[in-house]
């Protein structure tokens, strides 16, 4: 979830945000990103209780100057891999996943044979 820095509205709507997003994915792994921090670096420097209570893994970035950009895109693959790899037994996504398979259609594209072998 991502929010503007600089505007405490976006904060303050993350508690809506995240209570929707929890109960519609109980179990997804979360990332809190304040974005912005390139207008005014002192939002670095701000307590963000409500995310220090939810015990998530928090950002600042600036999507202008590409601050923290890699980390963040990063450290969010490495937790949907973990998720994929370890989902939770209660968790019906897992669940309807396992289901699909490799029904999904993200399986390796192969090019058809033209006849013309590369070395």
């Amino acid at each position: 979830m991502v929010f503007d820095a600089t505007r405490k509205v976006t904060y303050d709507n993350l508690k809506t945000w995240y209570t929707e997003m929890r109960n519609n994915c109980p179990h997804i792994p979360l990332v809190i990103i304040a974005n912005k921090i390139d207008l005014d670096p002192r939002t670095t420097k701000r307590s963000y209780k409500y995310i220090e209570d939810l015990k998530v893994p928090f950002n600042f970035v600036s999507a202008a100057d590409g601050t923290n950009v890699v980390k963040i895109f990063r450290e969010a693959l490495d937790l949907a891999i973990d998720y994929k790899a370890n989902p939770p037994k209660d968790d019906f996504m897992a669940e309807v996943m396992d289901l699909l398979g490799d029904d999904l259609g993200f399986e390796e594209v192969k090019k058809p044979d033209d006849g013309d072998d590369e070395f």
